[in-house]
């Protein structure tokens, strides 16, 4: 406590000196290694001791690792000896081939000598079939008609009006087989005429002609082809050619003075009298026509039709006169 203060400086520096010397010399000195700590080790827990009036408990053991898994043992089936084989029976040898006998034609029939069948043997079929339609075969069969007759073109509507006609026929059928027939038809049509036509009748005559008609008449050979449609009506068609005449009649009219006489008493007047101022018939004129008609049962044989055609006449001076005739009438 008593020392310099001046001394502890020189010394200091003289400390700090050697340490600036000794700094090389520690430079090239080995690094020792770095420093690795032991592993750590628990120490040993504490000895228990039991105070006198307990008794020592049971010392802690682990649990006993589990077994390992065992899968029980599983005895194989017993052993199955396979069945003693059996030997295949013994190849049997197919039997030999048997030809087949020579063929041998049968011996031909007799000799008969063609019998020509019945003719009502086709008629017969065909009769059935009809029966079952409504409408039955016959070969010959009867027709009544009337109707309508509609004048068609401006040739003949200029002189003639519309008419009334009637006619008588007869069909013929050779064969039930064959739906083919032949039908002649005769017919009788009046047509009054116009006022144009009963104008030029006065020019050519001369005399006051208030009246007159045209009847034609003829007759006409066709073929006819029958269809059915159903159990109770069938179709036809037929066409052909035919020969017709027209007479021509021609009434002046005169005024009379005279008595009258009617519901409520006479009296005295003028009556118109007719006469017959001319009368004139052309030549067979040839034509031709085709139609279509219907029929319909009535009872066996008796049939309802109906039909129509188009019916062209050559006229003698040239041209044609066309008519419609549209007809009813019955068959039987």
């Amino acid at each position: 406590m008593g020392r310099d203060g001046s001394m502890n400086t020189r010394t200091l520096c003289a400390l700090g000196i050697a340490l600036v010397l000794a700094v090389p010399a520690l430079a090239q000195q080995p690094y020792p290694p770095p420093y690795q700590a032991p592993p750590y080790q628990a120490p040993p827990p504490p000895a228990y001791t039991p105070p006198p009036q307990y008794q020592p408990p049971v010392q802690y053991q682990p649990p006993a690792q589990a077994p390992a898994y065992q899968a029980p043992p599983q005895q194989a089936p017993p052993y199955q000896q396979a069945p003693p084989y059996q030997q295949a029976p013994p190849y049997q040898q197919a039997p030999p081939y048997q030809q087949a006998p020579p063929y041998q034609a049968p011996p031909p029939p007799p000799y008969q000598p063609y019998q020509a069948p019945p003719s009502t043997s086709s008629q017969s079929a065909h009769t059935s079939t009809q029966s079952q339609q409504g409408i039955r075969y016959h070969p010959w069969r009867v027709q009544i008609e009337g109707g309508y007759t509609i004048t068609q073109g401006a040739q003949v509507k200029t002189l003639l009006n519309d008419g009334g006609s009637g006619g008588l026929g007869i069909t013929w059928f050779p064969t039930a087989a064959i739906p083919l027939g032949f039908r002649v038809d005769g017919s009788y049509t009046s047509h009054p005429q116009t006022l144009h036509a009963l104008d030029l009748a006065s020019q050519s005559t001369g005399q006051n002609i208030a009246d007159g008609y045209t009847d034609i008449y003829g007759g006409d050979v066709d073929a006819e082809i029958d269809l059915h449609l159903g159990l109770r009506s069938r179709e036809y068609f037929f066409g052909g050619i035919g020969w017709y005449r027209e007479r021509t009649t021609l009434k002046s009219v005169t005024y009379q003075n005279g008595t009258i006489c009617g519901f409520f008493g006479c009296w005295p007047g003028y009556f118109p009298v007719f006469s017959n101022a001319q009368t004139s018939t052309s030549g067979w004129l040839n034509s031709w026509n085709a139609g279509i008609g219907f029929e319909f049962p009535l009872g066996d044989p008796a049939t309802f039709f109906i039909d129509g055609r188009f019916l062209r006449i050559k006229q003698p001076g040239g041209g044609y006169w066309d008519f419609i005739p549209i007809r009813v009438g019955i068959r039987f």
